[in-house]
């Protein structure tokens, strides 16, 4: 049988979707490719400018939140389970913020008013509680939360 080598098997995965370096470190390490034949793998990757970082959390930031709305939190959250340190995703979602000039405002309240819709004729206590508790869930600041719910209920 002829095994692919680390860096092949790396390709193939970065041409089927985009990984951060962490994690497609730790699926060949999975794939049980020798440590050093991972670490050079990677090294190549990023070498060649197919593997970055800084280019996987901006990208991963901008379809996350121009698809779901996702909160600048609930993405620092993601990308850190990524592999993607706190400096690196802070800078990705305020790039994505600026350049797809996205009103987080706007945001929220739009994810507010499809989640009212989905809940139907609730007492409005009920509604108030259930809608917080979803925005919170989503990673959403209390303030803008008591905001939105204040101003939608």
């Amino acid at each position: 049988m002829n095994r692919l080598s680390a860096y092949d098997y790396a390709l193939n995965l970065l041409a089927a979707r985009p990984y951060a370096t962490r994690a497609l470190h730790k699926k060949l390490i999975q794939k049980q490719y020798p440590a050093a034949d991972a670490d050079d793998a990677i090294r190549r990757l990023v070498d060649n400018g197919l593997l970055d970082d800084e280019k996987f959390a901006e990208q991963y930031a901008r379809s996350k939140m121009l698809s779901t709305g996702a909160s600048k939190r609930r993405l620092t959250q993601d990308l850190y389970r990524k592999g993607i340190k706190g400096d690196v995703a802070s800078t990705a979602i305020a790039n994505v913020i600026a350049d797809e000039e996205i009103d987080t405002a706007a945001v929220i309240d739009q994810v507010a008013r499809k989640k009212l819709a989905q809940l139907g004729d609730l007492e409005p206590l009920v509604l108030r509680r259930r809608l917080f508790a979803f925005l919170a869930r989503r990673g959403y600041d209390v303030g803008e939360i008591k905001s939105v719910v204040g101003r939608l209920i």
